[in-house]
């Protein structure tokens, strides 16, 4: 039975070599010294043996440029904002004053109740949602050239679709 008082036994495997793997282009090699004569076969060896591996030269003053959308870091982002405002504003507050010299009673920690009351209440947030349902209001009222376009385009597609049954 293994000891265990060893501990870790990782690290004992990680200590040990790994035990090198015969290399298939010998093998074949051999297959073909065999047909061939002895001189060649041993040229044909000894270059499938070692393959001049190209290595990857990156310039470092080359600009990379990548094809995926990299987020814009600098923007201040609504529900960021409002996180910070939320659970880290009276903190913050706090140690601003205290590091001024003036005096302010420590923050309490609130509930979710509380902090969703602060954020729903605020005035920009009011604003915003005010834009956004006006926005909506519109484009639902002003459905005259959605309603043609969607006639028009319907009335062409019967015509062309079933051109043959009505002529």
């Amino acid at each position: 039975m293994a000891d265990d008082d060893g501990g870790d036994w990782f690290s004992e495997a990680a200590d040990a070599p790994p035990e090198p793997v015969p290399a298939q282009p010998a093998a074949a090699g051999a297959e073909k010294e065999a047909d061939a004569p002895a001189g060649d076969a041993a040229e044909e060896v000894f270059s499938e043996e070692s393959p001049p591996e190209a290595v990857e030269y990156l310039d470092p003053d080359k600009l990379l440029i990548f094809k995926h959308w990299i987020r814009p870091k600098f923007l201040q982002y609504n529900y960021l904002y409002n996180y910070r405002h939320n659970y880290y504003d009276d903190v913050i507050d706090y140690l601003d004053k205290r590091q001024r010299g003036l005096s302010r009673d420590v923050p309490r920690a609130q509930t979710w109740a509380e902090r969703a009351l602060r954020t729903y209440t605020n005035k920009f947030n009011r604003e915003e949602y005010f834009k956004q349902s006006a926005d909506d209001t519109k484009l639902v009222t002003n459905s005259k050239l959605s309603g043609s376009f969607h006639r028009y385009h319907s009335k062409q597609y019967v015509y062309r679709r079933y051109f043959t049954i009505l002529v």
